[in-house]
């Protein structure tokens, strides 16, 4: 019975014997059996070693009075509902059947009680603890499969609310631009003598439905993400200096300094699109998260048959709850200004979607010294690694290894 010896207090064996030195024997036969005892001197002891933990009790009966029993009776119907304390029951011999009973009947309806009447060979007392330790160990089983059961029905519950408010948030985004683009086509259609002149309600309708078309994309991709999926990119020839550029330029930053080092041309092989996405969704957070009288940089540079795309900003740093989450679908940074219209909480998962579909990565780096850096590692050229449609996906070639010769 070596494997039920432990330290820890609920593998312990409480044992209340008020005669001569009756705790003191069972505890050494216990110890004998590797099994952990503590003997108690009084039954207030017994009661608060029960609250720190117990595997079985064994109790005399000349150590339990009318007043006790009915603590101890109450100590054990306070139990949670994965736990039924052994409880082994010393009894003289002959016993008046009608005290016997009487204690019986107040333990059992609260504790899983076994008998052992005295005197009784060591043998028989150390047979009955092991056995009701072992019950124990499959009460402790059925507590962690609680445990665990209880932590997805609280996983799940929280990512039920979590869909609950993106639908609500998706809706609310998407009848802005959809709400823009109908009543400009109304527009157009009250008027359509003057279609000609009205060229910015036709622009207008095109902003609003790329804008709703780039909501429903990004929350597809993300869906296929988080089914274990690559996205699917279209690689082709491309100087990253010019899409970084162009992102800076789109965004039309007022106030805020957005300086990009590279040198004057980064050309490779890329799905342009989806970098030009990703690079976006960084910036875009820096300037968000990051202290607004500071710079937020973006670097580009070669690191040998990679290259490497980094941005930069000042500001509180990422918690270790953050950054534990942080490319999670669906999450939102505690640094967030609640003031803020509230995002999606997908440009992360896609910022490090569209670097493993090139078969690069994506890692941060976060302490108030150094601010918050996000780093993109990309090979040059992409196109070894990305499969055709419905070709499987090809991983980075290992090197050959050599022949011998001759």
């Amino acid at each position: 019975m070596s494997q039920l010896a432990s330290e820890a207090p609920d593998w312990r064996v409480l044992v209340l014997a008020r005669v001569g030195r009756d705790a003191q024997v069972i505890c050494e036969s216990l110890a004998q059996r590797g099994l952990a005892c503590r003997a108690c001197h009084d039954f207030a002891e017994l009661l608060r070693e029960i609250g720190v933990g117990a595997g079985a009790i064994v109790v005399a009966e000349e150590a339990l009075g009318r007043r006790s029993l009915k603590a101890l009776a109450s100590a054990l119907g306070a139990q949670p509902p994965w736990s039924d304390l052994p409880f082994v029951l010393l009894t003289g011999s002959g016993e008046a059947a009608l005290a016997l009973e009487r204690t019986v009947s107040a333990l059992r309806p609260a504790g899983n009680v076994t008998i052992v009447e005295r005197p009784s060979r060591v043998v028989t007392l150390t047979t009955a603890v092991e056995t009701a330790l072992r019950a124990r160990r499959r009460q402790y089983e059925a507590r962690d499969v609680l445990a665990k059961l209880q932590e997805t029905v609280e996983r799940l519950d929280a990512e039920r609310i979590v869909r609950e408010r993106f639908v609500s948030l998706l809706a609310h985004d998407l009848r802005g631009p959809l709400s823009v683009a109908k009543l400009s086509a109304q527009a157009l259609a009250r008027r359509p003598e003057r279609l000609d002149e009205r060229r910015d309600l036709a622009l207008k309708i095109d902003r609003n439905l790329e804008r709703a078309d780039r909501m429903i994309r990004d929350l597809l991709d993300a869906n296929r993400l988080r089914a274990g999926e690559r996205l699917a990119i279209d690689v082709r020839g491309g100087d990253l200096v010019e899409i970084a550029r162009e992102v800076v330029d789109d965004l039309e930053v007022e106030g805020r300094r957005v300086v990009i080092e590279a040198p004057e041309r980064l050309e490779g092989f890329w799905d342009s699109e989806a970098l030009r996405r990703a690079l976006c969704n960084l910036v875009t957070n820096a300037l968000k998260y990051g202290s607004p009288d500071t710079e937020v940089r973006v670097r580009l540079a070669e690191d040998g048959e990679q290259v490497v795309l980094a941005v930069h900003n000042w500001g509180k740093p990422l918690s270790p709850g953050d950054r534990a989450h942080l490319f999670e679908p669906f999450r939102r940074l505690s640094t967030a200004d609640p003031q803020r219209k509230r995002g999606w909480g997908l440009g992360l998962v896609l910022v490090r979607g569209s670097a493993e579909a090139h078969s690069g990565s994506v890692e941060v780096e976060s302490s108030p010294e150094n601010g918050t850096t996000f780093t993109i590692r990309l090979p040059r050229d992409s196109r070894p690694y990305v499969p055709r449609r419905g070709a499987p996906v090809v991983e980075a070639p290992a090197e050959e290894e050599p022949r011998l010769q001759g």
